[in-house]
C-alpha cells in the first residue's frame, strides 16, 4: 500500500545547486549564532565575577568610610565657604546644562541624517 503512494520529485541541476547552497548558508548562519552564543556566555561570566568583586571592595570602601567618619571630628563649614559653594553649585549646574544641550544637537544630528537616508530609500522604491 505504501509503494503507492510514493512521489518522485525532479530537480533542475541549477535548482539543486541554489537548493544545496541555501542549505549550507543556512548551517553557517546556524553556526555563526552558535558561537556567538557561546562567546556571550563566557563574556556574562567575566563581567558577573567583575560585578562580584567591583561590589565586595565598595562594600569595604563604604565600610572603611563609616569608620573614619566616626573616628575623625566633624568640622564646621565657615558662612564665606558656603557661598563659595553655592557659586561653584552654579557653575556646575550651567555645565550640565551645556552639555544637554550638546548631546541634543547630537541627537537632532542623527535623527536628521536618518531622515536624509529614509528620503533617499522613498526615492528609489
Amino acid at each position: 500500500m505504501k509503494d503507492n503512494n510514493l512521489i518522485h520529485v525532479k530537480f533542475e541541476y541549477e535548482d539543486a545547486v541554489k537548493s544545496k547552497r541555501d542549505i549550507l548558508l543556512s548551517e553557517r548562519g546556524l553556526l555563526r549564532a552558535a558561537k556567538t552564543a557561546k562567546s556571550y556566555h563566557s563574556l556574562r561570566m567575566k563581567e558577573i565575577k567583575i560585578k562580584i568583586k567591583l561590589y565586595r571592595e565598595i562594600r569595604e570602601l563604604i565600610m572603611n568610610i563609616n569608620k573614619a567618619q566616626r573616628i575623625l571630628p566633624r568640622v564646621k563649614v565657615p558662612e564665606i565657604l558656603k557661598k563659595e559653594k553655592n557659586v561653584e553649585e552654579k557653575i556646575d549646574d550651567l555645565e550640565t546644562e551645556i552639555k544637554k544641550e550638546r548631546e541634543r544637537q547630537y541627537n537632532d544630528d542623527i535623527e536628521s541624517q536618518l531622515q536624509e537616508i529614509q528620503d533617499r530609500l522613498n526615492a528609489l522604491g
